[in-house]
């Protein structure tokens, strides 16, 4: 049953983030990053007009930070949840079950999940 319950967590884990945009919210990081680096490359804009830019910049990729952290806890947290509330119930053991999500093959499963996902949904959005 740990083992259900720990391919359980994983799965919700990665649908969550993908529901709440996690990986489209950090692929938005990289794109802002970008034109950071491009807006400092820039020799026709003036040191006023660069640090306006940068600042504008920072403030968005800060509030991306703060909405993935936020988002990736709450992807976690609601599985973590039930598995807790199975727990409660005594149909499993959660410590159990976090010890699978731990064990090498969960992590190569989740990783090829995570990976295949990752290219399947990639460009969706």
């Amino acid at each position: 049953m740990s083992w259900a319950a720990a391919a359980l967590l994983i799965g919700a884990f990665f649908y969550l983030l993908h529901l709440l945009r996690v990986p489209a919210r950090a692929a938005d990081v990289v794109t802002r990053a970008r034109a950071a680096v491009q807006v400092l490359k820039d020799r026709e804009l003036g040191d006023e007009q660069k640090e306006a830019a940068m600042q504008a910049h920072s403030k968005a990729m800060f509030g991306q930070f703060f909405l993935i952290t936020v988002f990736a806890a709450a992807a976690l947290a609601a599985p973590l949840g039930v598995i807790w509330g199975l727990h409660v119930a005594g149909a499993l053991d959660f410590d159990e079950t976090l010890a699978r999500t731990m064990s090498w093959p969960v992590l190569v499963g989740a990783t090829a999940l995570g990976l295949l996902m990752w290219r399947l949904l990639r460009g969706r959005g």
